[in-house]
């Protein structure tokens, strides 16, 4: 199991347990956060505060993720991203696409 995760009242919140979203790991990440999605949660929450690196494989996930959210009217949000993360959203102008928070709890509101 690559994630944890845990309701909240307008939504879901999905904790990536991975240091490292790869290749390797991005179709399980996708998988497990699919199953979320097809909850049809009003917010989808990521929690990125144990990942370290994400390569193009996971951006491309967080994509599908963020375009499968939006096809039924849900949003997604990114917390605790680390500089480095923060920095790859900006490069890939991804940041754009996503509501980024520093904080769960205000991710949460």
């Amino acid at each position: 199991m690559l994630t944890i995760q845990k309701s909240f009242p307008q939504g879901e919140i999905v904790t990536i347990q991975e240091p490292r979203v790869d290749m390797s790991i991005s179709r399980k990440f996708r998988e497990e956060v699919g199953k979320v999605i097809e909850k049809k949660p009003a917010i989808l929450i990521l929690d990125f505060e144990m990942t370290e690196y994400l390569d193009s494989s996971a951006l491309g996930t967080l994509v599908t993720i963020l375009r499968d959210t939006k096809a039924y009217g849900g949003e997604v949000r990114l917390v605790n991203l680390n500089q480095t993360l923060r920095t790859l959203l900006k490069l890939s102008k991804l940041e754009t696409m996503f509501k980024i928070y520093d904080k769960l709890e205000d991710a949460m509101k």
